[in-house]
C-alpha cells in the first residue's frame, strides 16, 4: 500500500483559513439570496395591498443581487463550480489539460486583479455618494464587491498553483447520470 503524503503543518493551516473563508462567502451569498427572495416577494405583495410601495425594498434587492455574485465567484472558482468548457477535459492528454487549465486560472486571476483595482477605485471615488433610498455611502455597497474578487484572484492564483503542481481539476459526474448531447 503506497504512503499517503500528509500534509505539512502549514498547508492544513491554509486548508482550514480556506474551509473558514468559504463558510463566510457562503453565508454571506446565502443571506443575500434570502435578501433577494424577501424583497421580491415583498414588492409583489405591495402591488395587490392598499397604500404606497417601499422602494426601499428594490435597491436592498439589487445591492443584494450584486453582493451574492461576487460572494460566490471565489468559491465558484475553488470548487471548479466556475463556467467553464470542459471539451478540453476529455483530451487524452492530461499535460494538455494541466496547462490549459493552468492557463484558464491564469486569465481568471489576472481578471479578478483588475476587477480587485476598479473596486478599490470605486470605493475610494464614491465615498460621498449615498444610494437615492436607503441613503448607505456607496463606498459601503462597494466593499463586498472588493471582498468577492479579492477572494477570486488569490483562490484562482492558488487553484493555477495547484494544478500545475498536482495535475489538472477534472469533473466527475455521477454514474447513473448520461452526459448532455447537444446536437
Amino acid at each position: 500500500m503506497p504512503d499517503k503524503q500528509q500534509p505539512s503543518p502549514g498547508q492544513g493551516r491554509w486548508q482550514k483559513t480556506a474551509a473558514v473563508i468559504t463558510r463566510i462567502e457562503i453565508f454571506i451569498g446565502a443571506v443575500a439570496l434570502i435578501t433577494i427572495l424577501a424583497m421580491v416577494f415583498m414588492q409583489a405583495l405591495q402591488r395587490y395591498l392598499p397604500g404606497g410601495g417601499y422602494a426601499w425594498t428594490g435597491e436592498l434587492a439589487r445591492f443584494a443581487l450584486i453582493w451574492l455574485t461576487f460572494a460566490a465567484a471565489g468559491v465558484l472558482v475553488s470548487t471548479n463550480g466556475h463556467i467553464a468548457l470542459e471539451i478540453v477535459d476529455a483530451i487524452p492528454n492530461q499535460m494538455v489539460v494541466r496547462w490549459v487549465q493552468v492557463i484558464a486560472l491564469v486569465v481568471v486571476a489576472a481578471t479578478g486583479f483588475g476587477l480587485t483595482i476598479e473596486a478599490f477605485a470605486l470605493i475610494d471615488s464614491q465615498q460621498i455618494i449615498k444610494s437615492p433610498v436607503l441613503r448607505v455611502p456607496m463606498s459601503f455597497v462597494y466593499l463586498p464587491v472588493l471582498l468577492g474578487v479579492l477572494s477570486l484572484t488569490v483562490r484562482a492564483l492558488v487553484a493555477a498553483v495547484l494544478v500545475a503542481k498536482n495535475g489538472p481539476m477534472l469533473t466527475e459526474y455521477d454514474s447513473d447520470e448520461a452526459p448532455a448531447v447537444v446536437v
